[in-house]
């Protein structure tokens, strides 16, 4: 999930200076994809490789002296090419340069995009030296290294093909081969004035005067750029990083140790207790199974809630309905965009668009607490399909940091009503669907979102008002008065807090604008067909290993975002429910479930999730001892009812 970019002359030909300026705006570009951490090569004539490589960007990689020396290398000997890397982090702290890109093992050096899940296998059945390398990318290098060292010519097919998940490479050995190859389509070339070959991640990349002329590289194809010659060079490295400035914010971070990380499970285990047996105190409606703490609920003589009353039941338009108004916003290239985060939800459609035959192109916004497991059901997917997957990413160290410190100041003094904005780094998810659906071609989106997974109790505890019936699981939009009273809260939040919200003010102002003030034009598959629980997991999981990840949750809701375990937690201590009790209702209602299996499935849905806790925390930087304190201070004047 990371950018890929690149110029190759051919045979016998050599880089230009307008080839390089032309490499370094596509490297700019390629930014959009991750900028934890960057790398170049350089491939002499002699065939000795340099490169360069940086816990940073790239637009800052290429002011360094390192990165500087080596251009200045490239404009002043024959070079035939320079390719590079621009990072989002994912397998493989960044703060340990091994684990940045490019991957530099024994003959070969190699640039990837993607997500391996079965590098760990690869890596244990060869049984070469792997350098300390932590990611997923190391596989690529150490089959490529294998067959070289058995004497063979590279085989490509049977090499690749080993590889389970989502892959675009640029490779090149210390004999002269560059190769590049895709099985999703995320690698598009140019070819030049002079027979050069232009690489990069995404047509954007492209300088406009090359835009026109750009086309996907054929899946599961691989391309040799240049032969292996029977000289040998060497390969230089040099790292180009700045000095860390602490752990904070940092992926990677290591827990403070096994003492710290056991004693805060104990102590959390205790408030997750206490909440549990709170929640078990409240009245109930005896239709669903929200509680009396549900924001502007109330009850009629047979104990049925207000949403339960006013509840109706849509109308399902059909699959063919679906696949014709799909049709009907086709452009002439024929593409669909769908918004794809490795949640259950997202994966079914994108399986279910897939089936009924469209072009499809993935789209994922990945704001820095999308899990591990996501990601690879999301690299397995589009790799078994051979569907080109588009990331775009904010600069997540700098995104973590800005988290940590909003979070920080709501522990201080706790809200409920103010809990989304920690998660308001997400919010551009919207904004960028509709800019990539635009670049290519004004091609239909489509959002996987459905009335069962709504949770409007979030904005209501923040002032805003609903409908019972929108509240209760319908699509819902926030009207004037809505959106003013959730201005006012988040503005008192601000007073008594200040240090929340220059956090995460851009992200949560536009993230406001664009979740509640924008249309939003996606086709929505789950307002023409019901939404099975049960049946699209098996779909998922017996067709595409899809997995919910460790969360011991019966649930698999939300098992791709990083901050589920906290928020629920707090609503659990706070209301003595989370969003599980407003799922399993909108169930109910649907027809989908009886109410005794809710509570069942309640009773391991809320399950407290510890490891999921601690991992949120340590992920951005948050002193474990001191979270606990000030979560034990939330539970003991919210379940001392002292208010919160």
């Amino acid at each position: 999930m990371c950018g890929l970019l690149g110029v190759i002359a051919t045979e016998n030909n050599y880089l230009s200076a307008e080839d390089l300026k032309r490499l370094l705006s596509i490297g700019k570009l390629a930014q959009r994809r991750g900028v934890d951490a960057s790398g170049l090569v350089l491939l002499e004539s002699n065939y000795d490789i340099h490169v360069v490589k940086a816990n940073h960007g790239f637009e800052t990689m290429i002011q360094t002296d390192a990165a500087s020396s080596l251009l200045e290398t490239a404009k002043n000997t024959e070079s035939y090419g320079l390719f590079g890397h621009s990072r989002l982090e994912t397998h493989g702290y960044s703060g340990s340069q091994v684990n940045n890109q490019p991957v530099v093992l024994g003959n070969w050096v190699v640039v990837h995009n993607g997500v391996i899940t079965n590098a760990e296998e690869i890596k244990d059945s060869l049984g070469l030296d792997d350098g300390g390398i932590e990611t997923d990318s190391v596989a690529i290098a150490l089959l490529l290294e294998e067959w070289d060292q058995s004497g063979r010519l590279v085989d490509s097919d049977e090499i690749f093909n080993r590889l389970r998940g989502e892959y675009s490479v640029i490779a090149a050995s210390l004999s002269g081969e560059v190769l590049c190859r895709t099985n999703v389509g995320n690698l598009y070339s140019v070819s030049g004035e002079q027979g050069q070959v232009y690489l990069a991640s995404e047509p954007r990349q492209f300088p406009k005067e090359l835009q026109s002329d750009c086309e996907r590289i054929n899946l599961d194809q691989t391309i040799f750029l240049r032969n292996k010659q029977e000289k040998s060079g060497q390969v230089s490295v040099i790292d180009a990083s700045r000095q860390e400035t602490g752990m904070e914010g940092a992926q990677g971070l290591h827990l403070q140790s096994n003492e710290v990380e056991e004693d805060f499970s104990r102590r959390m285990e205790r408030v997750a207790e206490q909440a549990s047996n709170y929640a078990a105190t409240l009245r109930r409606c005896t239709a669903c199974v929200l509680p009396e703490t549900f924001p502007g609920i109330s009850f009629n003589d047979q104990g049925v809630c207000s949403i339960c009353q006013n509840f109706q039941e849509p109308e399902y338009p059909g699959l063919e309905k679906l696949s014709s108004d799909l049709q009907d916003q086709l452009t002439p290239n024929g593409k669909v965009l769908v918004c794809l985060s490795g949640g259950r939800d997202s994966c079914y459609i994108l399986h279910l668009i897939h089936e009924f035959g469209f072009d499809v192109i993935a789209y994922t916004y990945d704001w820095g607490m999308v899990t591990t497991a996501a990601r690879e059901n999301m690299s397995r997917m589009c790799g078994d399909l051979g569907i080109e997957h588009v990331l775009v990413s904010p600069d997540i160290r700098q995104n973590r940091v800005r988290i940590h410190r909003a979070l920080r100041a709501w522990l201080k003094k706790p809200k409920l009503g103010t809990i989304p904005i920690l998660m308001a780094g997400d919010k551009p998810y919207f904004r960028w669907a509709r800019e990539i659906a635009r670049e290519r071609g004004d091609i239909p989106a489509v959002l996987a979102d459905h009335p069962m997974e709504t949770t409007g109790f979030k904005a209501m505890l923040a002032g805003a008002t609903f409908s019972p019936n929108q509240a209760g699981g319908v699509s819902y939009r926030l009207g004037p008065t809505g959106m003013a009273k959730m201005a006012l809260s988040y503005g008192l939040h601000a007073a008594q807090s200040p240090g929340m919200f220059p956090a995460l003010f851009k992200e949560g102002l536009t993230g406001f604008v664009d979740y509640y003030l924008r249309k939003h034009d996606f086709v929505r598959p789950f307002s023409y067909i019901p939404w099975e629980e049960e049946q699209l997991e098996e779909i998922l999981r017996s067709k595409y290993d899809w997995s919910s990840g460790e969360d011991r949750s019966s649930s698999s809701w939300r098992m791709g975002d990083g901050t589920a375990p906290f928020y629920n937690l707090m609503y659990q201590i706070g209301l003595g429910m989370t969003e599980h009790d407003t799922l399993r209702s909108n169930q109910i209602r649907y027809g989908l479930m009886e109410r005794s299996e809710a509570i069942t499935r309640l009773e391991t849905d809320n399950r407290f999730n510890s490891l999921g806790l601690a991992s949120y925390f340590v992920t951005v930087g948050i002193d474990l001892q001191w979270a606990g304190s000030r979560i034990e201070e939330f539970a003991f004047q919210s379940l001392g009812h002292e208010g919160n």
